[in-house]
């Protein structure tokens, strides 16, 4: 019997990343060779994990399948759709699909815009040691890195998570979103009483990394007050892990939303078994001072893994994260791949240049002409690049043109994006079918169709 069953979310429709980029998923954004979801199915791989399921929106599943089938995989993924006209979030996904999670098993969800070199079984372990009913994984990398980015410059703030963690037993017992807070934070009172020594951290990185019970997806699924598994469902289960169950004579009614709350997640988290007599008897205490009961006692209980600082871990959710992690991929590829890449030009691609660079990539059916320098450039499927083309620092994603003489750098081309003879470009971004006129010239800015309802890029 598997003792996990993983799952993998790739619905996300990318509203941090620029709404330049059309219709391009996010899962499907090119990060070195292969698209951003590759290398979350292949982190399962490597774990052992022999299947998933993998939830995505319906307008996408086509693509996805045909850009998966390109790359090596030796996992078997079932797609899963959610209809992509309804405006989701990822509790709404896994309440729709929940008749394919197996009734007996935990559950592992992963996000399908990680990329990371961290051993997932650190994570499982923590949650096998504690019989942990939730167990997180934080990255703590510091400030994140500043780089400058391609198109309009703009100032933007990032989004914070506040999170305590108990430093004794990596318990995780304060979250919350920073912009819920102005000048002050109240912590409450009952985390000083129950823990000697909590760390509250404010830059880590929320790898969206969650291993659940079965039942606590039981009540996910049956419960109708949740849409949104990071901003709404984790916070409430750290939160009420610091309280008791409450008599049935204290619950009644509804709630100011007509919710029953006769029915609230104490009546999901019954032990089955032996689990309580278990701690009683043993001789095991997680806390060194030994005047606490097991886990506090607590039925519903939370953990979070941080890893060492120089962990390699990125969510591909913003502009500055895909561009960023597209600079670093080559260079870190073993350890995060667990493989060489021995294949950096697709064998169907037609290469005629002798100055390509090792740290770039040609994609599927790519057409690279002779007397033409690229350096640090990924170079989707169905590209062209004319003579005397200079590309430094680029990604192309698929069916791009760069017609002869002209010079890019620092530069991301959308899909089927022309950018004709003799121009000259930094640091800018082109949207999808974008055609950028012949000699021009260009710094930081954006070429599209349309710039209307622009998101903020980040």
């Amino acid at each position: 019997m598997l003792e996990f069953q993983s799952l993998v979310l790739a619905a996300g429709r990318g509203s941090r990343l620029p709404d330049v980029g059309g219709t391009v998923s996010k899962c499907l954004l090119p990060v070195g060779p292969y698209p951003v979801l590759w290398y979350s199915l292949n982190m399962l791989e490597k774990m052992g994990f022999q299947d998933t399921l993998v939830v995505v929106l319906s307008d996408d599943q086509y693509a996805i399948t045909s850009a998966l089938e390109k790359c090596p995989l030796k996992i078997k993924y079932t797609l899963v759709s959610i209809p992509s006209e309804e405006d989701w979030g990822t509790a709404d996904s896994l309440k729709h699909i929940s008749n394919r999670i197996l009734k007996t098993t935990d559950i592992l969800v992963v996000p399908g815009d990680l990329i990371t070199n961290i051993n997932l079984n650190d994570v499982l372990n923590l949650h096998r040691k504690h019989d942990a009913s939730l167990t997180t994984l934080f990255f703590n990398n510091g400030p994140e890195e500043w780089i400058e980015l391609p198109g309009l410059k703009s100032k933007v703030k990032p989004d914070r998570d506040l999170v305590c963690i108990d430093k004794e037993t990596q318990r995780l017992v304060f979250l919350a979103s920073a912009s819920d807070f102005e000048e002050s934070v109240t912590l409450p009172r009952i985390l000083m009483k129950r823990f000697d020594s909590v760390s509250l951290y404010s830059r880590l990185l929320d790898a969206h990394v969650y291993v659940m019970k079965k039942w606590v997806i039981n009540y996910l699924v049956e419960s109708e007050r949740f849409t949104s598994v990071k901003g709404e469902f984790i916070p409430y289960i750290v939160k009420k892990q610091l309280s008791k169950r409450k008599n049935l004579n204290d619950k009644k009614g509804l709630s100011e939303k007509n919710l029953d709350i006769t029915v609230d997640i104490f009546d999901y988290s019954l032990e089955n078994g032996f689990e309580s007599k278990i701690r009683e008897m043993s001789s095991y205490n997680e806390h060194r001072s030994g005047s606490k009961g097991v886990c506090h006692n607590d039925i519903l209980r939370c953990y979070a893994h941080i890893p060492s600082k120089s962990t390699f871990g990125m969510r591909i959710n913003t502009l500055s994260t895909f561009y960023l992690c597209n600079n670093k991929i080559l260079s870190k590829w073993e350890e995060i791949t667990g493989s060489p890449l021995t294949e950096r030009f697709y064998s169907s691609s037609e290469v005629n240049t002798k100055q390509i660079d090792e740290n770039s990539t040609v994609g599927d059916k790519s057409i690279v002409n002779e007397k033409t320098s690229i350096k640090c450039t990924f170079i989707g499927a169905n590209c062209v690049i004319e003579n005397k083309v200079r590309l430094t620092n680029c990604i192309l994603m698929n069916n791009v043109i760069i017609k002869e003489g002209s010079v890019l750098q620092d530069c991301i081309i959308y899909t089927g994006a022309t950018v004709e003879a003799s121009c000259s470009m930094q640091y800018c971004l082109i949207g999808p079918h974008h055609i950028v006129s012949s000699s021009t010239s260009s710094n930081h800015q954006l070429h599209a169709e349309t710039t209307e309802n622009m998101i903020t890029l980040g």
